[in-house]
């Protein structure tokens, strides 16, 4: 069942989390190893610049993809609340949602095209909210795609600096100059190679689980659209026909009850009951004048009226 257990945006970022310990740990255990690649036989700033453009633009993808995963942890933690609303068929389908939500807005623009009488396109709906989600994830996908560039341009600068030493060590032969670019030049070109690869295997697999998340909460939303929501708010002929037949239904249940219910009581039974109380009451009613007889001639004796 969806949402059952530990939110999967969670997961994610409790992975980021300990790949990037991880990365600190390995990094702080080699750091004299480290130190000789990045910063020993430096007689240029192209690898510092190179290197941190790429650790730049690296961190800047990892911003943008732990905002992502929080802002999608809140829209799992909706989707969670939005199925319990209509599992317990609540009056309020978004009590407990978030405003800004997905489902929500989804909800809300739904009610909205109902009490306009417009007719809903769900695939246009769906087409809508997965260009808006594309837009949100454009920026980690740049940085994806170029990374591996970035490494190949210091790689190619590295080893243009290289070949910039070993022509100054042809002309002169003794140059400390000309053999010290050439060893700059080719640490550098390890560095930029080893700083691109390390960041773009570490965008790649946390690009692609955000991206699966992402396409997870979607699909999810569409789900829920089709198989719940469409049939609350989209009015057409087919539903209006189902909702007839099935008031038709309950009226003829409704009747044969009835009808049940009427043949169970036994009719001569009460027909003969009727007549005996009929007959009970015509006796009281002739006992009831003959008394009112005696009355009145007995009141004409005591006053001594005169007798019709």
């Amino acid at each position: 069942m969806y949402m059952q257990g530990l939110r999967q945006s969670r997961n994610i970022l409790i992975q980021l989390t300990i790949a990037t310990l991880l990365v600190l740990i390995l990094g702080t255990y080699f750091s004299d190893l480290l130190r000789m690649i990045y910063f020993s036989n430096q007689q240029t700033t192209a690898g510092y610049a190179i290197n941190g453009l790429i650790v730049a633009l690296f961190l800047l993808a990892l911003i943008r993809m732990v905002v992502l995963l929080i802002s999608y942890d809140r829209e799992e933690q909706a989707l969670s609340h939005f199925q319990t609303n209509l599992n317990q068929n609540r009056q309020d389908l978004l009590e407990f949602v978030s405003p800004s939500s997905m489902i929500a807005i989804r909800v809300e623009m739904l009610e909205s095209m109902r009490q306009q009488r417009t007719e809903i396109h769900h695939q246009a709906l769906a087409a809508t909210l997965v260009a808006h989600e594309s837009t949100r994830t454009a920026l980690i996908r740049f940085i994806h795609n170029i990374m591996i560039l970035c490494g190949v341009l210091g790689t190619i600068i590295s080893l243009s600096i290289a070949l910039l030493g070993a022509s100054t060590l042809l002309e002169q032969a003794v140059s400390s100059t000309g053999m010290g670019m050439v060893i700059h030049g080719m640490s550098t070109a390890l560095s930029t190679t080893m700083t691109a690869v390390i960041c773009y295997l570490f965008i790649t697999y946390f690009f692609s689980a955000l991206q699966n998340l992402q396409t997870r909460i979607l699909g999810r939303i569409e789900q829920l659209t089709t198989t719940r929501l469409m049939p609350l708010y989209q009015v057409t002929e087919e539903a209006i026909t189902g909702h007839a037949l099935d008031l038709v239904r309950e009226a003829h249940l409704l009747v044969q009850s009835l009808n049940e219910k009427v043949n169970a009581f036994d009719l001569q039974s009460i027909n003969e009951s009727i007549e005996k109380t009929a007959a009970q009451g015509r006796l009281q009613h002739e006992e009831m004048l003959g008394q009112l007889r005696v009355l009145s001639a007995l009141l004409k004796d005591g006053f001594r009226l005169p007798k019709d």
